[in-house]
């Protein structure tokens, strides 16, 4: 029963990890997106390397640089924020992890200063 599960669990984990290499993250390096979910939900446009946020329909910005490690893997470096009391600032960077895309919905991971948390983008516009 064991060499049964063990076999299992191999194949769970070698299935997974094919997938997590194959999958096509280039929905994400150009278009408009949205995220959130307190109501009010934020615009995020990426065109390469530029990446820029819109909270509060506009009112405060996050500009960011991002640097791709992979396909679906980034560092982005917050070079300009205006949100009040916003808890990162300047310099900071998050790296965001493409967890999986299914349609125009993309599931990912974001890590900045030891926290993480995960979230979805949305595409609304190539």
């Amino acid at each position: 029963m064991k060499m049964i599960l063990a076999i299992s669990l191999f194949f769970l984990m070698a299935f997974t990890n094919y997938n997590a290499e194959n999958k096509d993250c280039s929905i994400l390096h150009k278009g408009t997106f949205t995220y959130g979910n307190t109501g009010s939900n934020i615009k995020v446009v990426i065109n390469g390397n530029d990446h820029m946020e819109y909270h509060n329909n506009g009112k405060f910005i996050i500009q960011s640089k991002l640097d791709w490690m992979s396909d679906c893997e980034y560092n982005m470096t917050m070079t300009k924020i205006t949100i009040p009391d916003f808890p990162y600032g300047v310099g900071d960077v998050m790296n965001v992890r493409i967890d999986s895309v299914k349609g125009n919905e993309i599931y990912y991971t974001s890590t900045v200063k030891g926290q993480s948390w995960n979230s979805i983008l949305t595409k609304i516009k190539d």
